[in-house]
């Protein structure tokens, strides 16, 4: 369940003396308070432990006459990096970002770019390091899209989701490293933590096993798992899953056409896998649910996921993304002579008489032009500034087919410490919620202020439709329950 030299839990509570904790290879330290009336540690040894056992450097001696046990505290620890350099998936990303400064160009290029999320951001990054000139226009007055945040009046961010960053996101790991900022991603065991919706506050484990190369540790990880799945599920389940395995990539795009409750049932694979794992996969990858997403969604993270040992390993960034992760990004396009301009709504775009793009009218009058144009936003914001030109062009009419979803992402401050949480990303399966973190103990950040004495839950909802489209005067249904 983890990896040597690092403790994912810790059984300590009381008021006075701080010691310092260590693992074998630490990333950062820990502090923890031990009462000095009874003084207890919890550690495990071999391939069911938490960690190593704890070492507390103290000469006091501890008493061992109190057999009852403080409840369990949950504290956040990094995992070593894994190693995804050697990859094929990331030795392809590395040299495709490697081609783009292996020639500079004899005219560079003016390149406006709209939308300052990280699909804006990283294709200017990428311009720059090809010798051109991006202007990346934002129309909001932060970096990121939808990995924006705020700060609040008490210093605590305000982020517009929950974000975590899988093993297999080979260009963005690439990007990490170019940028030199690796050490911001907390990695965290290897599991998929699933809530168990008929126990409230127990959870369903897929552990992957770090001595086992994939495909056969996530094979083993759904063999291991008996709360959610039978064995008849399970064989079923995985015969199911062989053509998408052996067929590979063209096997994958040719079920687009299929959503993943009809490719489950022409598959044989019973219903009840679908309910207790896809409807929580489904919505954590595209917030929608299993009768309306295509399969080609659930193929692809899957295929990468047995494909690569590491490819379903998760970690946290270590603070809010616009100063973590967006700021290097403008850094680097600005001291390559990039533009990056907050507060630069588009109003229109400005055609030739040829059609092509002649400029972005802004809404404070003024225009961008450049020598070529970039949207690089959500599709329901290009579909509202197409030019009325553009409209019976066959390739912009396959834009009708594009819909957004629409998410709401709620911040639950509770008033003191969760009990029944985890130093992981965790599913919920429920109807309403997707995915939810308690991240004063994934995040580094969040723990080391005052919010961390709390837990700051941050779920994202399923498709928020129902609400978002709902007349003022209709109150949303109450969930408080979920």
């Amino acid at each position: 369940m983890s990896q040597i030299g690092h403790v994912s839990a810790l059984n300590l509570r009381g008021q006075d003396n701080v010691f310092k904790l260590w693992g074998s290879k630490p990333v950062w330290k820990c502090e923890c308070q031990l009462s000095t009336r009874e003084p207890r540690f919890l550690s495990f040894l071999g391939s069911d432990s938490l960690g190593l056992k704890l070492k507390f450097p103290t000469a006091t001696a501890m008493s061992r006459s109190s057999k009852i046990m403080s409840p369990l505290k949950v504290v956040c620890i990094d995992y070593p990096r894994p190693e995804l350099e050697n990859t094929v998936n990331y030795l392809e990303a590395a040299a495709f970002s490697a081609s783009f400064s292996t020639a500079r160009p004899t005219k560079p290029l003016d390149i406006v770019i709209a939308g300052a999320g990280l699909a804006g951001l990283s294709t200017a990054k990428y311009l720059v390091d090809a010798g051109h000139r991006p202007i990346l226009l934002e129309a909001r007055d932060v970096l990121g899209g939808k990995v924006a945040a705020w700060k609040d009046d008490d210093g605590d961010w305000y982020e517009t989701g929950l974000h975590i960053f899988f093993g297999a996101y080979p260009n963005v790991q690439n990007l990490f490293g170019e940028l030199g900022i690796n050490d911001r991603l907390q990695w965290k065991e290897h599991s998929m933590i699933f809530a168990m919706p008929t126990k409230p506050g127990e959870f369903s484990r897929f552990d992957f096993p770090e001595v086992l190369p994939a495909p056969l540790n996530g094979i083993w990880a759904i063999l291991k798992n008996n709360e959610m799945l039978t064995w008849p599920e399970k064989v079923k389940f995985a015969i199911g899953l062989l053509p998408a395995i052996l067929g590979g990539q063209s096997y994958v795009e040719a079920q687009d056409g299929l959503t993943v409750k009809d490719w489950m049932k022409k598959q044989g694979v019973p219903d009840r896998v679908t309910d207790e794992v896809f409807i929580a996969m489904s919505k954590a990858l595209n917030f929608i649910n299993p009768d309306e997403l295509s399969m080609q969604c659930i193929l692809i993270a899957l295929n990468r996921f047995l494909q690569e040992k590491h490819g379903s390993k998760m970690a946290f960034l270590d603070g809010n993304p616009p100063e973590r992760l967006c700021m290097p990004i403008v850094e680097h396009i600005q001291s390559h002579g990039g533009e990056v301009r907050l507060n630069s709504r588009i109003k229109k775009i400005e055609l030739n008489e040829d059609g092509t793009v002649k400029s972005f009218l802004l809404n404070n009058g003024s225009q961008v032009q450049g020598d070529a144009f970039v949207f690089a936003t959500p599709v329901d914001i290009l579909k509202l500034l197409l030019p009325d030109d553009w409209k019976n062009i066959p390739y912009f009419q396959k834009l009708d087919k594009l819909v957004g979803v629409p998410v709401i992402n709620v911040h639950i401050w509770f008033d003191k410490k969760l009990k029944n949480t985890s130093d992981q990303l965790l599913f919920s399966r429920s109807p309403l919620l997707s995915v939810y973190a308690d991240m004063s103990v994934t995040c580094k950040s969040t723990q080391h202020r005052p919010a961390g004495e709390k837990s700051p839950v941050a779920p994202a909802a399923r498709t928020a439709a129902g609400i978002c489209h709902a007349p003022p005067e209709v109150p949303p249904p109450p969930r408080a329950g979920e």
